[in-house]
């Protein structure tokens, strides 16, 4: 296993984490105020790093700061901000589902942007470890109806966010292929070009409470959201983007759908009942990324 495979897993661990505190407050900020305050408090951790550490090489290329701004922009501003939207409407478990196609997307668009084709093997893997995937997280009782015109609004915030992240991996490898350039500083130009353009979209949606985003005034237990973003956005989105570094895109993206996986390991460790989809559908999906590494 390379280092972007174990940046992979590392960061669906620390993900898997911070999901269950985001969606503690995913009822108390809207999605584009969540996607702001998350951004700045991230962007500071990491401008604070880049400060204090050895230089790390900076992009030279115009295309290279242009695949990381826009990469930004799809993966974060329009993505998170999908996919948060798609928690509120749909809740996690559909929006998780709908979520295991990035994967795939991935793929497509890096044979179309970098013209790079995966093995049949790596393919098998991507197949069986979604599989194994939407298996786990099956739930065990039916889930509460929506409204339909809910359910569609969030079923399309969801695909919207799957595209968008599986586009954001495939620039950002990109600007990677193009010249060398420090991990951290291609997170931390994508996060600010994502949370800048969702800062943007607030200045013309005066309903909107960007003070509220910033300050988070009213908001209680915010400590909590700030382990979530230095876990979950800082530290994540550093390892995203060593994984995408060292190995495919669609193949990184495949290993951060496992996410969901590490939410029940989690549960399993706090004692919360296992189902026995949840045990077989995460062998099969771990099947699946050995099968990737093995590609």
């Amino acid at each position: 296993m390379g280092i972007g495979e174990l940046a992979a897993i590392s960061a669906a661990i620390v993900w898997a984490s911070s999901t269950i505190l985001y969606k503690r407050f995913s009822h108390h900020l809207s999605p584009l105020q969540l996607n702001v305050s998350k951004g700045i408090i991230a962007c500071a951790l990491m401008l604070l790093i880049l400060l204090i550490m050895p230089a790390s090489p900076l992009p030279q290329l115009t295309s290279s700061w242009a695949w990381l701004i826009v990469s930004g922009i799809l993966g974060i501003a329009i993505g998170d901000s999908a996919y948060f939207a798609a928690l509120r409407n749909i809740g996690p478990a559909r929006t998780l589902v709908i979520e295991s196609l990035a994967p795939a997307i991935a793929g497509v668009l890096n044979i179309v942007l970098l013209g790079v084709w995966l093995s049949g093997l790596a393919w098998l893997g991507i197949v069986i470890t979604t599989l194994g995937v939407l298996l786990a997280i099956k739930p065990k009782n039916p889930l509460p109806q929506v409204e339909h015109s809910i359910y569609i609004k969030g079923v399309g915030f969801a695909l919207l966010a799957a595209t968008c992240q599986a586009a954001g991996m495939v620039m950002s490898k990109g600007a990677m292929n193009a010249e060398q350039i420090g991990s951290l500083w291609a997170a931390f130009i994508r996060l600010f070009s994502g949370t800048l353009a969702v800062a943007c979209v607030f200045a013309c949606l005066k309903e909107q409470n960007l003070k509220q985003a910033i300050t988070l005034n009213g908001i209680s237990q915010k400590q909590w959201l700030f382990v979530a973003v230095f876990f979950g956005t800082f530290i994540g989105l550093w390892l995203q983007l060593i994984s995408v570094k060292h190995t495919d895109p669609a193949i990184a993206q495949t290993i951060f759908a496992t996410a969901p996986l590490m939410v029940m390991t989690i549960g399993a460790l706090r004692k919360e009942p296992m189902t026995r989809n949840m045990i077989l559908g995460g062998i099969i999906a771990f099947s699946g990324v050995a099968l990737l590494v093995l590609s």
